[in-house]
């Protein structure tokens, strides 16, 4: 951070493996009082940046974030206003996606009073290429710790789960890969025990977010 000097950072992670109970995983040098204050109260839900980079690809200045109309609500507000009693008085985020589809965010603040525009603003197209980096790290730690599931599944087992994805029935895959119905209707209760789903589309969905299921290209 040195590089581009600015006093804080924060690389976050909001994980998809739950849609309803999404895990978020953050790396920062926030001040430890504002990170506790922020999870205790589940701020993120309130978050104008949080909102942002739902829905969003490009970089964004705090201060400009905050002028614009869906973002003016009294809890955005509020919210942004306890983050500079907090120290972080100005700052930019990066919306970043991952390749499992993981929503990521790459933000870097100022703590002085003064909205010094200038540094921030040169400092986004370093803090993109970082970003981007850390997401590599990021994808690297998850995919390794996702070999063991990975692993575990056969190819057939991948293949069947594949043309679920894609809507088939069992009957309509034992035509595509060329075994019985029940064979198939085997290979997808074990992916579903392996991947500890409830059910076949839960189990998709969750090799879908692990990267085990990619397009045929």
């Amino acid at each position: 951070m040195r590089l581009v000097d600015l006093d804080y950072y924060l690389f976050g992670v909001i994980e998809q493996e739950s849609l309803y109970s999404p895990v978020i995983h953050y790396f920062s040098n926030y001040p430890t009082e504002w990170l506790e204050l922020y999870f205790s109260e589940n701020s993120q839900r309130v978050d104008p940046v949080v909102s942002y980079i739902l829905t969003q690809q490009a970089p964004i200045r705090w201060d400009i974030l905050v002028q614009r109309e869906a973002f003016q609500e009294p809890k955005q507000q509020a919210l942004m206003q306890a983050a500079k009693n907090y120290g972080l008085c100005n700052g930019f985020s990066i919306p970043l996606k991952s390749a499992t589809g993981d929503i990521v965010v790459f933000s870097m603040a100022i703590g002085d009073d003064e909205l010094q525009i200038e540094k921030l603003n040169a400092a986004i197209p370093f803090a993109h290429t970082l970003g981007a980096h850390l997401v590599e790290c990021y994808l690297a730690l998850k995919i390794q710790a996702n070999e063991c599931c990975e692993s575990s599944l056969t190819r057939r087992e991948i293949d069947c789960l594949f043309w679920a994805s894609e809507g088939k029935t069992a009957w309509e895959i034992s035509k595509i890969i060329n075994i019985t119905e029940r064979t198939v209707l085997f290979h997808l209760n074990n992916c579903t025990k392996k991947l500890e789903a409830s059910n076949r589309q839960h189990a998709v969905a969750l090799a879908i977010k692990r990267g085990l299921l990619k397009p045929n290209l």
